[in-house]
C-alpha cells in the first residue's frame, strides 16, 4: 500500500499547470486594473486638492463630493482587479469567478458605449467655435477604442475561463482523504455570477444621497414622488440582494423570487419608455443636471447626453431580457443542485 507521501506527490504531479492563456488574461487585468487605479486616484487628488480660479465657475459641493466618492470607488474596484489578477496566477477559484464576472461588465459597457459613439452627433453649441469634421471623426474614432477594447477583452475572458481544460486548471489543491465521498451541490457558475451582482447592487444606494438631483423612478409609466421613488429603490435593492444571497445557499424560493423581479422591473421599463410624458420626464431630469453641474443651458451640446439616453435605456432592456432568459435556461439546473443540497442537509 503506497504511503501518504507518495499519494500527495502522485496527487500533486497530476494537478494541471497554469496555461500561457490564463497567465496573459491575468497579465491584462492586473495592468488594466492597475491603469484604472492611477488614473482614477490622480484624478481623486486632483478634485481634492486643485481649487479653480475665482473667475472660474466653482462647482457645487455635493457634486464635488460625489465626484470624490465616484473615483475612491473605481479605485477601489481597480485594486480588487488587481486581486483578481494575482489570483489568477495561483489559480483561486474565486479568481476565475471574479474574472467572469469582469468580463460581463466588461462586455456589456462595451456593448452599450460602441452604438452610442457611432451614432453620436457632434453639434455645436452657439457660443462655441466652429470644429473641423476631421476633429470630431477624430473623438468618434477614440470612443471607438475606449469602448472596444473593454468589449473584447470582455468577451475574451467569458470564452476564455467557460472553457473544460480552463476549468480544470482552477480545481482544488488539496487531496481528498476519501475520493469517493459526494461532492457538494454548487450553484451554477453563470447564476453564481449573477447573485454576486444582485449583491454588489446595493453599493449604488450609497451614491443616491450624493447626487445634487432627483432621479426620477418610473414604475409602469408612472413617476413616483421622492420620498415614495426612494423607498421603492432601497427596498427594491434589498430584495435584489436577499435573492442573492438565496441564489447562493441553493434556495428554491430566491429563484421564484428573482425571476419575479425581473420580469417586473422589465415590463415596468418597457410599459415607461413607451408612455406619453417619459420624454418630457427625461427632459426635466436633464435639465435638473445641467443646473447642479453648472453646465451650459443649451439643448445642442456637443456630448448632449438626452441624444444617447435612449440608447442607454433600450441597451438596459437588453440587458435585462439576456438575464431572464439566462434564468430560465438554467432553472432546472438550479432547481436540481438545490434538491440535492436539501436532501444533503
Amino acid at each position: 500500500m503506497p504511503s501518504l507521501e507518495v499519494i500527495y506527490t502522485r496527487s500533486m504531479d497530476s494537478l494541471p499547470k497554469r496555461s500561457a492563456s490564463v497567465t496573459a488574461a491575468a497579465v491584462v487585468a492586473i495592468l488594466g486594473s492597475a491603469l484604472v487605479a492611477v488614473g482614477c486616484s490622480i484624478a481623486f487628488l486632483g478634485m481634492l486638492l486643485i481649487k479653480l480660479p475665482g473667475t472660474s465657475s466653482e462647482l457645487p459641493s455635493s457634486v464635488r463630493t460625489l465626484g470624490l466618492a465616484t473615483q475612491g470607488f473605481m479605485t477601489c474596484l481597480s485594486l480588487f482587479g488587481i486581486a483578481t489578477g494575482i489570483g489568477l496566477i495561483y489559480l483561486r477559484k474565486w479568481a476565475r469567478i471574479s474574472i467572469l464576472i469582469w468580463g460581463g461588465f466588461s462586455a456589456f459597457f462595451g456593448v452599450i458605449g460602441i452604438p452610442i459613439a457611432l451614432l453620436m452627433p457632434f453639434s455645436q453649441t452657439p457660443n462655441a467655435p466652429n470644429l473641423p469634421a476631421e476633429s470630431m471623426q477624430t473623438v468618434r474614432w477614440v470612443l471607438l477604442v475606449i469602448y472596444g477594447i473593454p468589449l473584447l477583452i470582455g468577451i475574451w475572458w467569458l470564452i476564455l475561463f467557460n472553457r473544460g481544460p480552463i476549468k480544470a486548471q482552477f480545481r482544488s489543491t488539496t487531496v481528498a482523504a476519501d475520493a469517493g465521498l459526494p461532492r457538494k451541490p454548487r450553484c451554477p457558475l453563470p447564476i453564481a455570477v449573477l447573485a454576486w451582482f444582485y449583491i454588489t447592487s446595493i453599493l449604488n444606494l450609497l451614491f443616491l444621497p450624493l447626487f445634487p438631483f432627483y432621479v426620477p423612478v418610473f414604475v409602469f409609466g408612472r413617476v413616483l414622488p421622492g420620498s415614495v421613488g426612494l423607498t421603492v429603490l432601497i427596498l427594491s435593492s434589498l430584495t435584489f440582494v436577499v435573492s442573492g444571497v438565496g441564489l447562493l445557499k441553493l434556495k428554491p424560493w430566491s429563484y421564484s423570487l428573482t425571476m419575479a423581479l425581473q420580469v417586473f422591473w422589465l415590463a415596468s421599463t418597457a410599459v415607461s419608455m413607451l408612455s406619453p410624458n417619459y420624454n418630457a420626464v427625461l427632459d426635466s431630469f436633464l435639465k435638473d443636471v445641467q443646473a447642479s453641474f453648472h453646465l451650459p443651458e443649451t439643448y445642442a451640446s456637443p456630448f448632449n447626453f438626452a441624444q444617447h439616453l435612449g440608447w442607454m435605456m433600450f441597451g438596459g432592456l437588453v440587458f435585462a431580457g439576456a438575464i431572464l432568459g439566462l434564468l430560465v435556461y438554467y432553472r432546472p439546473r438550479f432547481l436540481e443542485a438545490a434538491s440535492r443540497a436539501a436532501s444533503a442537509s
